[in-house]
Order: structure tokens, then C-alpha cells, then sequence
């Protein structure tokens, strides 16, 4: 019997799937995001009316549409009243009003030509406040939104004001002025004292819901092409939500803390690991209750909390972001972010300082993806964040992120607003600068010489 030719023939090799070897550049490779889900660069996500919100959403939409004068808008930082604010104006607007919007740009404040710059009459900050108000009270009827209310210089206090108190038969206009402070209860100035007294009424946001806040979390993942539970461990929602407090602008930051510190970790999903990786456990700074007590011991022992505190907190901390058993890396952990190398665990008397050794390199884009990362949690005045991405980027050898680790022990930069509360350390700043003049950086020698020469102001 014959057999069929090529029947002995090795059988070709099957190819081996294709391998992606690329490096994530930032967080949305590493998690699969079209776009950051969090914070000032998620982009414009439908706003979501919650049932804690729609008692004071409908009369503000009914006031824009029906009313006239002035109602104020209070709630807590990040509680959600910027959001609120633009969808109560869009529904307005849908009625064919004219809605004019003052919203303060990032970083900065409103002043007059700003203001002006948001009338649809062609006017100049240079005419006389009756005039402007003049144009503005003009036909046909408008809406007039302001946000930061409590941030506005005074000339715009008093355009508003003359707005608020027309002349004879004049134009009418319905104005909503949101503001982190009730400034009936509270006038951060006295012209606002007579601008409360002119509110025909006053309205809080209050906070979300847990259940609420749990929806804003998924929604917003949704739009960016994740999920919840593709993302994020139940027990890692649960602390975001519960330290949130209902404020919408504290997941936000959260959220993307929580992320950048997965990245930097090569955490594949976040946990409740990568969550105590992040610095700030909530999105409230609360205020310590008065006590009565007034003995020695008393006395000394809030210090003593603090300190034992601090020294659990930076513990832990380092702990979170130390490999110090070397476990194998996770297959998601991204080419050139390696776990931080193992060490000595420091005492609470003294945090670790940088580096003596650059331990590796990182690619271009992770570099500068921390370095921004960095900045823009400094921006917000969250400096155990931003610390966590520059010493990171510092370790893997960037002259820059060491004098940035630097600026933020500096009292010459945290005596300008850096973050409040937070003391300065000339000597870690000093040690940080030195490891940023040993990498090259031109400014180091500069920012010591100038801690040398002032002493006064270390705060020792």
C-alpha cells in the first residue's frame, strides 16, 4: 500500500500571536480610556439631574423662565453647582431667552471686561456703570448667570447691584448667582451684605447620595469606553464614595489620583491598595471639635495624636508604594514602570529623602505624564499627590521633578499659597535641591543659596 506522498512532512508551525509591545503612555492605555473620565480634561459629560439636586434645580429653571431679581446658590466646594448652573441656563435658553453666562476662567478671576465680554451688546468696560446697566436692562428680557459670586471684584459687585435696582419701568432681568459661601449669613464683603439683601431667595445644593454617587462614578466611565467593575474592586468604590462626602468634585479628584497612582504602579485594576497610595483620604477638610479640657495632658495630647498619626499615615504610605517582598510584576504592569525598589523602612522622625542612586529610566511620555500629573495636583493644592508623582519621576532620574520635590518643602513657595496648611522643611527642600543640581538642573544652586540665606523664614 502506498502511502500518500507528504504524509511524513513536518507540518508548518503555527505563527505566534502578534505581541503589543507597546508602552502605555499614561493611564488611559493602561485602563483602556478613550479620554480622562475625571477632573478639567474629561470634556463636557450630560449632566446628570439627581434626585438630591431636583428640588433645587426646578426653581431655578422656573425663576430664569418666570422670575425676576436675584436668587442665590450656596452649597459646599465641588458639591456640584458650576454643572447645575449650566443645565438650569441650557433649559432657559431652550425657551428662546437670551441667557448671559459670567463663569470665571481656571486658575484666575472674573473682572469687568470679562463680564462685559459675556453681554451680546457690543459694550466697553470703559463706560460708566449706569450706562452698562443701562445696555444690559435693554429689551428684549434676559438671564444673567454668574458663578463664584463671592469671588467678584467690587466694580462687578456694584454692575450687579445696578442691575438688581432698575429705574422707573425700565427692563427687567432674572439673575442665579452660585457661591461656595451663603453670603446672606456670611458676606465675605459689606457690598455683598446689600446684594443679599436684595435675594429674593436663597437655595442649597446639598450633597449626593451614596447610591447617586455610585451612578456618577459608573456614568462618567461609561462615556470614556470603561466600567466599574472592569476597573475598579467594590471595596475601592465603597472608600470613594464614602470619603466623598456626596461631592461630585471630590470623586473627581479621587478618581484621578486613584488612576495616576495605578499607573504609576502598574496596578491592572484599582483596589484598596492603590486607593492608600493616593494622599488625601477625603474630599473635606474637617475642623476639630472644640474641647474643654484645659490640663497639661490635655494639651499635649492632640500633638501627641498628630504625631502618632503622621507617623501611621507615612508608614503606610511607603508601605503602599514599596515592593518590599518582591512579588512578581502583574502581567498589565507597563513596560518601564517598575516597582519602586525595596528598602529600609524609615522612622516617622524622618520621612525618606531622595534618592541616593538613580534606580532606573522611565520612557519620555511616562516622564512627562508624571511630571503634569504632578503640577496639576499642586494647582489643587494636594501636595502629598503631587509628591508621590515627582518623587517617582525623580527616582527615574528627572532633574526637573526633583526641584519640583523641592518646591513643595520650600517656604518661599508654600508662603505663596502652595497648600494650605501644610509646613515648610528647609531641609528636605535643600536635600531635594541638591539632588536636583547633582542631576543637572541649572536653578537648583539658586533655590539653596536662597534657603541659606533665609533663615527667618524656615519656621524653625
Amino acid at each position: 500500500m502506498r502511502r500518500p506522498s507528504g504524509l511524513m512532512t513536518a507540518a508548518p508551525e503555527a505563527a505566534p500571536p502578534p505581541v503589543d509591545t507597546a508602552v502605555p503612555k499614561n493611564y488611559l492605555d493602561l485602563y483602556g480610556l478613550s479620554r480622562p473620565p475625571f477632573g478639567a480634561e474629561s470634556g463636557a459629560v450630560s449632566y446628570i439631574l439627581f434626585a438630591s439636586h431636583r428640588r433645587s434645580f426646578e426653581p431655578l429653571v422656573d425663576h430664569m423662565i418666570n422670575g425676576k431679581g436675584l436668587v442665590l446658590l450656596h452649597g459646599e466646594e465641588g458639591v456640584g453647582k458650576t454643572e447645575t448652573l449650566r443645565a438650569a441656563g441650557n433649559a432657559a435658553a431652550e425657551s428662546g431667552l437670551p441667557v448671559i453666562r459670567v463663569m470665571r476662567p481656571p486658575n484666575s478671576r472674573v473682572v469687568l471686561a470679562d463680564f462685559i465680554a459675556a453681554l451680546p451688546n457690543a459694550l466697553d468696560a470703559s463706560h460708566p456703570i449706569a450706562k452698562l446697566a443701562e445696555a444690559i436692562l435693554a429689551p428684549p428680557r434676559k438671564v444673567l448667570l454668574i458663578d463664584d459670586l463671592d469671588l467678584l471684584p467690587p466694580d462687578c459687585v456694584q454692575l450687579l447691584l445696578r442691575l438688581l435696582q432698575p429705574i422707573g419701568e425700565g427692563g427687567s432681568i432674572a439673575v442665579v448667582a452660585a457661591s461656595t459661601v451663603d453670603i446672606g449669613s456670611a458676606p465675605p464683603r459689606p457690598e455683598f451684605a446689600e446684594l443679599a439683601g436684595l435675594a429674593r431667595t436663597t437655595i442649597r445644593l446639598p450633597p449626593i447620595g451614596p447610591a447617586e454617587a455610585r451612578q456618577y462614578i459608573e456614568r462618567s466611565l461609561w462615556v470614556s469606553g470603561g466600567t466599574t467593575r472592569r476597573l475598579i474592586a467594590p471595596d475601592a468604590l465603597k472608600q470613594i464614595i464614602i470619603r466623598s462626602g456626596g461631592s461630585p468634585g471630590a470623586i473627581n479628584r479621587q478618581m484621578e489620583a486613584a488612576f495616576t497612582a495605578g499607573f504609576v504602579r502598574g496596578d491592572s485594576r484599582i483596589t484598596a491598595k492603590t486607593i492608600a497610595a493616593t494622599a488625601s483620604p477625603t474630599g473635606r477638610r474637617s475642623k476639630p471639635a472644640p474641647s474643654s479640657r484645659t490640663g497639661p495632658v490635655a494639651r499635649i495630647m492632640p500633638g501627641i495624636a498628630i504625631v502618632l498619626l503622621a507617623a501611621g499615615a507615612a508608614m503606610f504610605l511607603y508601605r503602599a508604594l514599596s515592593d518590599h517582598h518582591q512579588p512578581p510584576a502583574p502581567a498589565s504592569l507597563p513596560a518601564g514602570v517598575q516597582a519602586p525598589s525595596s528598602g529600609a523602612v524609615h522612622s516617622s522622625e524622618k520621612a525618606p529623602g531622595p534618592p541616593a542612586k538613580t534606580s532606573e529610566t522611565l520612557p519620555p511620555e511616562v516622564m512627562a505624564t508624571l511630571l503634569k500629573r504632578g503640577e496639576q495636583f499642586v494647582a489643587l493644592g494636594d501636595l502629598g499627590a503631587a509628591r508621590l508623582l515627582f518623587q517617582r519621576a525623580a527616582e527615574a532620574g528627572s532633574a526637573r521633578a526633583a526641584l519640583a520635590m523641592g518646591r513643595t518643602y520650600d517656604p518661599e513657595y508654600l508662603a505663596v499659597g502652595m497648600a494650605q496648611g501644610e509646613k515648610p522643611d528647609p531641609a528636605r527642600a535643600m536635600e531635594w535641591y541638591r539632588k536636583a543640581a547633582a542631576l543637572g538642573h541649572a536653578q537648583a544652586a539658586d533655590l539653596m543659596k536662597s534657603i541659606v540665606k533665609s533663615p527667618a523664614k524656615t519656621g524653625r
